[in-house]
């Protein structure tokens, strides 16, 4: 079996996509050979040059290059033409498929906030993702999400049937772990300027991130003296709508204690949560929610809201809240920052939560929509 896989979004900053297909891709290539036996994987770039230093050497997959422009054409004519060259049995993209390709398709949705929260999202986006992705979920072979939570909602907007979705968990990728060797933390925190303690927040700057309101909780704790030298810490790429958080960040007379070090290279991910007071993580919606857990390897205590996915994903081992509390947000910093115990006891629960997720299970799984979706395709072809 050839599967084609669209691994576009490599080294394109688009944070959970494409921390998904590269792990994924990863942890495909380093199945033992009994384990994709049969399978043969050929990997679709824009740009092949920013996925193979990603990949292991000794585990390789062929890499064609897919025309990046323009941009429009790649998804209908581009993604379709490479997979009949190729003589694909499978292609699996992210969102959206091509409207006519020449094998069946399986499609990974992380989820469907753009349904629940448009405000969210840019005009373009919204017009897009509205249109396509019903499409491709109603004519995919298989449908892949990655928490139970996205699959009802899938199930229930969509009106797909249970036996079409699979849920395959993310995971920590082995790069997160503990670090704490004083010199690694202090040279990434001169590199991005942060103070010694600092509370971190990561992911794009969008609104359904939630920011905003982290801010106004960071405010809260500073009128009342609680921050202890504490500094607010938002890493991430600025998109859609970021001038608000700018602009609130700005209001706040708190600016120097709010940094923005941009977006955070994945080298530095690790050293970066280690050393971290505490991650925080008050989104309003996830489909699974993947920093929370990362930060959970490094030991770094967390503090999420218990929106969407993220009690899936945590279970007991973070400080949740509501995150359209500010007031219920505020006092879950106020805990970590005043409590050693309570980010001790955070920091052991976390690392036993994180060991419950593996990159090798999540691949093994895909495997087998892989071969569930080629085995209904070859059922209904007429003898």
């Amino acid at each position: 079996m050839r599967v084609a896989f669209d691994a576009h979004m490599v080294g394109e900053r688009e944070t959970g996509n494409e921390t998904y297909a590269l792990n994924l891709v990863r942890a495909l290539l380093a199945l033992p050979p009994e384990a994709r036996s049969g399978i043969e994987l050929i990997l679709y770039a824009t740009h092949p040059e920013r996925l193979l230093p990603r990949l292991d050497p000794a585990e390789l997959a062929p890499i064609r290059r897919i025309r990046p422009e323009p941009a429009p054409l790649r998804v209908p004519f581009s993604l379709p033409l490479a997979a009949l060259q190729d003589q694909a049995d499978l292609l699996h993209v992210c969102y959206v498929a091509p409207p006519v390709r020449p094998c069946p398709c399986v499609v990974t949705v992380h989820d469907i906030s753009y349904e629940f929260y448009p405000q969210f999202f840019s005009p373009r986006d919204r017009l897009m993702l509205r249109t396509m992705v019903p499409l491709t979920l109603r004519r995919a072979a298989w449908v892949i999400t990655v928490s139970e939570h996205s699959r009802r909602e899938i199930m229930r907007r969509y009106s797909l049937p249970a036996d079409r979705i699979a849920v395959t968990y993310e995971a920590a990728a082995s790069q997160y772990r503990p670090i704490a060797d004083p010199a690694v933390l202090a040279d990434v925190r001169a590199r991005y300027g942060l103070r010694e303690r600092y509370l971190l927040a990561l992911g794009n700057l969008q609104p359904r991130k939630n920011l905003i309101r982290l801010v106004d909780a960071f405010v809260r704790l500073a009128e009342q003296g609680r921050l202890e030298g504490t500094q607010l810490v938002l890493g991430g790429k600025a998109q859609w709508r970021e001038s608000d958080l700018f602009a609130r960040v700005k209001q706040s007379g708190l600016a120097e204690q709010i940094c923005f070090p941009g977006y955070v290279a994945d080298a530095d991910l690790p050293a970066l949560y280690s050393g971290a007071l505490a991650f925080v993580y008050p989104s309003l919606y996830e489909g699974f929610g993947l920093p929370p857990l990362e930060a959970m390897a490094c030991a770094t205590p967390v503090v999420c809201s218990n929106a969407a996915s993220l009690p899936e994903v945590v279970g007991d081992a973070a400080l949740t809240c509501d995150p359209r509390d500010t007031e219920s947000l505020a006092v879950a910093l106020a805990q970590v920052i005043a409590q050693p115990a309570l980010r001790e006891e955070l920091a052991a629960r976390g690392l036993r939560r994180a060991a419950q997720f593996s990159w090798r299970r999540c691949a093994e799984e895909t495997l087998a929509v892989y071969r569930a979706a080629v085995a209904k395709d070859h059922h209904r072809r007429p003898a």
